[in-house]
């Protein structure tokens, strides 16, 4: 009986165990995710977003049943969005954490929606099987644009995938690109134009994970996300943002802004 006067079963992955389930490994699970995650997905606990700059609030407004909202979209097929153009936003692994690849849907209209497609992250792989699951997703999707952080072992990345798309963007990491990067997402889902399934928590998770903090001088601030194995450093948020990035703050229908067109010469 809760608080609320409201009676409620709530079971927790330990309480499983303790019960007899055995089909958990509770010590690697600890190890798989940071403590507010444990916390929130597996403890039935409330996630803490107050530092957060992607509050849980702000979140929920892109969440959408894909399967209902989405008719276009055909997971299952060999080619799910048939020949429309996405683009691909990646953040490549470090040692020890896991790298993260994101097919984003742009705006059919400036103003107009980004939706997140598909999201996958990749745990022990190396440069050249990282380079390979992006090429992979070339063959199901018609990738108008990759966006890769090639900041260290990006780089390599970068230029693997740039053999077979040499037109796939770099993002260097700096203090002014961060703050690129997540105002670029703010403004995306403060104005409602962005969706993404319901049923990803982990990329809620991943955007909840990213908070301000100062620079080593401490004379600037920046976002930072915990860069352990256990949270994966928010990739699958960056991933996502590294993405929205090609689409220029201004160019995102506001009043005043340029947005851009694209004519088709046949002859």
């Amino acid at each position: 009986m809760g608080p609320d006067k409201h009676w409620r079963q709530i079971v927790t992955v330990e309480d499983a165990i303790r019960g007899g389930c055995g089909l958990f490994d509770l010590d690697g699970l600890k190890l798989e995710y940071g403590p507010e995650e444990y916390a929130n997905l597996l403890m039935c606990q409330f996630v803490d977003d107050t530092a957060s700059v992607f509050p849980m609030s702000l979140l929920m407004r892109a969440m959408v049943d894909a399967w209902d909202a989405w008719g276009d979209v055909h997971p299952f097929a060999l080619r799910p969005f048939g020949e429309r153009p996405v683009w691909i936003g990646y953040d490549p692994s470090l040692s020890g954490d896991s790298a993260a690849m994101v097919i984003v849907v742009p705006p059919d209209a400036p103003g107009g929606k980004f939706r997140l497609l598909e999201r996958e992250q990749f745990r022990g792989m190396d440069f050249s099987a990282q380079a390979k699951a992006i090429r992979n997703a070339t063959a199901r999707y018609n990738v108008a644009h990759i966006a890769i952080d090639a900041t260290g072992m990006g780089h390599g990345v970068l230029e693997l995938v740039s053999q077979f798309f040499p037109a796939a963007e770099s993002i260097h990491y700096s203090v002014e690109t961060k703050t690129g990067l997540v105002l670029k997402g703010l403004d995306t889902f403060s104005r409602g134009r962005i969706e993404f399934d319901a049923s990803w928590v982990d990329v809620a998770q991943s955007f909840m994970a990213i908070r301000k903090a100062a620079t080593e001088s401490g004379r600037q601030m920046t976002f930072r996300a915990d860069r352990s194995a256990s949270v994966s450093h928010a990739d699958l948020a960056w991933a996502t943002l590294h993405a929205l990035y090609h689409e220029p703050l201004a160019a995102g229908g506001h009043e005043g802004g340029t947005g851009r067109s694209f004519m088709e010469i046949i002859g």
